[in-house]
């Protein structure tokens, strides 16, 4: 009886090696793995954050992370070369125009990708994840009725080459949630001021979503909102830092948790484990309401949804 005892642990091992082998292979798999960071331009600050962050998370997840900064690589057969002379295990890429690279290059790899401005206007292959730049809409548009439950008529500028899935997906929800979407493009030789003249005296709030073709530059932001404070109309937006400029209600994506969800994510591919979504809706938010400028707009809000406000920004 005492050998059966001390032979147990053995039979077991014996019995179990089909189960414990590949366990152990699996365990490692991503210790050994070789990461290639593709940033579109690491000198702006929220591809930094998400960088940094997925950095941390994967540090000891990894055997070795290649940083590349596309605004330091004068050439991109020079990333093509890079991915060939390093074959990494997996490419994660920030900004649009890294994954862009990063999927024409990439060959068989998977190419992991954030901060990209709506990601369904590119082509996906079957090795392609990531997480997406904006909140899913429904939560974006549904906090922007709960707080702001007086606006009926928003209006929106974009540029079709940037945002035209994101603005047909805005419509369906916007008639389900009774609000009416009031929609003005523009294109590369638009005039800004005469858009927005012509679109703010039909609307209740401005829907300012990410779009290069509408925020071309520092110049195109002032013009926004000069003009919808002249119109004295609201701006709902994605980012804190409009909030100089008097946006009323920011509701953004937390740029760190994306940058550790984009780790989680890869993590998953490359020990191999099925993903149920693969392209993932940021899992963090900050929602921010100016309060002060709400108040010389005579725009009122819900008091009661002061709760779900991480930040308010008052008169002082």
């Amino acid at each position: 009886m005492p050998n059966f005892i001390l032979k147990l642990p053995t039979i077991l091992c014996l019995l179990l090696s089909g189960l414990c082998l590949p366990l152990i292979t699996v365990a490692s798999a991503d210790a050994q793995a070789k990461i290639l960071i593709v940033n579109s331009d690491d000198s702006v600050e929220k591809y930094r954050q998400v960088k940094d962050a997925f950095k941390l998370q994967m540090t000891s997840h990894a055997g070795r992370i290649i940083d590349v900064d596309l605004q330091q690589t004068e050439q991109s057969d020079a990333l093509e070369q890079l991915i060939k002379d390093e074959s990494p295990d997996l490419i994660y890429s920030i900004g649009s125009k890294a994954y862009q690279l990063a999927t024409q290059y990439g060959g068989g790899k998977p190419v992991l990708f954030s901060s990209v401005i709506n990601w369904q206007r590119f082509e996906r292959h079957g090795n392609s994840y990531g997480v997406a730049n904006e909140l899913s809409l429904s939560q974006e548009l549904s906090l922007l009725r709960y707080v702001l439950p007086g606006l009926k008529k928003v209006g929106v500028l974009y540029n079709p080459s940037f945002n035209m899935e994101r603005i047909a997906e805005a419509r369906k929800q916007m008639r389900d949630m009774e609000l009416t979407l009031v929609e003005q493009t523009v294109t590369e030789n638009a005039q800004l001021d005469k858009l927005l003249d012509a679109l703010l005296p039909t609307v209740d709030v401005l829907w300012l979503i990410a779009d290069p073709g509408v925020l071309a530059d520092k110049a195109a932001v002032e013009k926004v909102f000069a003009s919808s404070s002249r119109y004295k109309k609201p701006v709902y937006t994605y980012s804190d830092a409009y909030t100089k400029y008097g946006a009323s209600l920011v509701v953004s994506a937390d740029t760190p948790t994306m940058g550790r969800q984009a780790a989680n994510l890869a993590q998953s591919i490359l020990l191999r484990e099925p993903i149920k979504e693969v392209i993932q809706t940021p899992a963090g938010s900050h929602i921010t309401l100016n309060v002060c400028q709400l108040g010389k707009l005579n725009t009122n809000y819900n008091s009661d949804a002061l709760d779900a406000i991480n930040q308010l920004l008052e008169c002082h």
